[in-house]
Parts: structure tokens; sequence; C-alpha cells
């Protein structure tokens, strides 16, 4: 059995956790949080270790740890993590907005031999998106539909109160302006743009009352290929900006590392 740990307790961190036996081939060693009482009550039920540093969750040498924490959690731990001889899941692919950070991760998995995997989390099609790298991306647009009460708080909205009784547009702009002004939002713009190697994306972010999912839509142009992805995932009730599928993602990824037949 391959051994996993988790930084992240909160709501995804908590669905992951509790559902863990499913990525079959795996156990679970450690959970990790910034309050030790959140750590101790998901590991307890786990029934694995409880941390509030990274040295204490990587005591019991995992082979892999998996990021659920937010972007900050992945800037802060991912070098690290490489460095003590982990594979790294990468949830808070906004992260990847800043190419100074990815460069360093991409020069510390090189050099110490292990992986950088990225979870497709509220979306997927990382396959097609890879292929159509290859054949030169013409034109790439990402879309994301939401409810205002999952977008409130966002820095990019400073000042800004949405409207209840219509559809608004929240964002327009590139992907590194729009991980800066809602990172807990649009996570999934900044997998795309680096699954397609298309920096350049153009990104649409738009508020809709009475929305119950987060819809996100993909259209990406290469060559002979013209690819369309339309993606709706209930949010969590504990944490609106985030969909629930997004830790249900992780868990078919470690599956998908220890099964013989590889759904790439």
């Amino acid at each position: 059995m391959k051994r996993a740990a988790v930084i992240g307790c909160g709501a995804l961190g908590t669905i992951l956790v509790t559902n863990f036996a499913r990525a079959e081939g795996w156990t679970l060693t450690g959970v990790m949080a910034r309050t030790k009482a959140h750590a101790e009550a998901l590991a307890a039920n786990a029934g694995c270790r409880a941390a509030t540093t990274l040295e204490e969750l990587l005591a019991d040498k995992p082979d892999l740890v998996v990021e659920i924490a937010g972007i900050g959690a992945a800037k802060a731990y991912g070098e690290a993590v490489l460095e003590a001889g982990c594979d790294f899941v990468l949830v808070s692919a906004g992260a990847l907005a800043d190419a100074d950070w990815k460069a360093r991760m991409t020069e510390t998995a090189l050099r110490t031999g292990r992986r950088i995997h990225v979870a497709s989390g509220a979306i997927g099609g990382f396959d097609v998106l890879r292929t159509a790298a290859l054949m030169g991306v013409e034109e790439a647009t990402f879309e994301s539909t939401k409810s205002p009460q999952s977008l409130s708080g966002a820095p990019g909205l400073m000042g800004v109160e949405l409207p209840a009784d219509r559809e608004t547009l929240a964002f327009e702009g590139g992907v590194e302006e729009a991980v800066r002004g809602f990172p807990k939002n649009i996570n999934v713009a900044a997998a795309t743009a680096s699954a397609a190697d298309a920096p350049n994306v153009r990104v649409r972010l738009v508020a809709r009352p009475g929305l119950t999912v987060n819809t996100h839509h993909i259209d990406v142009k290469a060559g002979e290929m013209h690819c369309e992805l339309f993606f709706h995932s209930a949010y969590d009730p504990k944490n609106p900006r985030s969909s629930t599928s997004t830790a249900w993602s992780v868990l078919a990824l470690l599956k998908n590392l220890e099964s013989p037949i590889s759904y790439f």
C-alpha cells in the first residue's frame, strides 16, 4: 500500500479524508490543519496522525502529500514536500498562475525526482487540453458562473455589491488577474491555462442569482481541433466557493496512479 498525507481539514478536506478508503491502494498516514482541534477531530475519525506542522505530517514518511487547503498552503509547503522526497498533489491550481512559483516547483521536482500531480478539481478534460497544447492553442476562453454568495468577500469585488436580481459579469480578464481577484473561486481557470499551455486564456466570471450549482465552460481551438467542455457541479454547502467534486477528483487521481489501467 502506498502512503498519503493531507494538508487541509476544511470542507473539501473533510470529504476527501472521510471517503479516503475509496482510493484503492492507498493508506492515509496523517492530516494537517493550522488549528490543532480541527486536525485532531478529522484524524480521530480517520485513524491517522493529527498534525499542525509539516514536520509532524511527514514523520510517517508518506509517499505523497495532498494539498487541499488553498493557494497560500500550496505555495508555503509545495517545495518542502518535494524536498522531503514526497510527490505532491496540487488541488489549489490557482498557484500555477504564479510563474515564478511554478518554475521553482518544476526545478525542485526535476532535481529530487519527484512528481507534481494537478488534480482536475471541479473540471476535467486535462487529456484533451494537453493534446491541444501539442497541436498549438490558437484561442482559449474560460467562463465560470456562480452564485453571488459564492463570490462574496473576494478581493476583486472589494467595495462592490453584486445585484441580487440579475446576472452580472463580475470579472473579465487574464488568468493572473483573475487569481489575484478571486483566489478561492477561479483555481480551475489557472489549471486550464496550464494544461493547455495557454497563459493568455481569456477568463470570464459571471454571477447569477439563484444558481445552485457552479458551472464552467472551456472553449479551446487548436489546429484542426475545436473542443468545448461544460461542467455543472454542486457546490459544498459549507463552502459555496468550491464544488464537492473537487475532493472526489483527488480520490480518482490516487486510484488512477495505482491502477493497472491509466485513463489519461
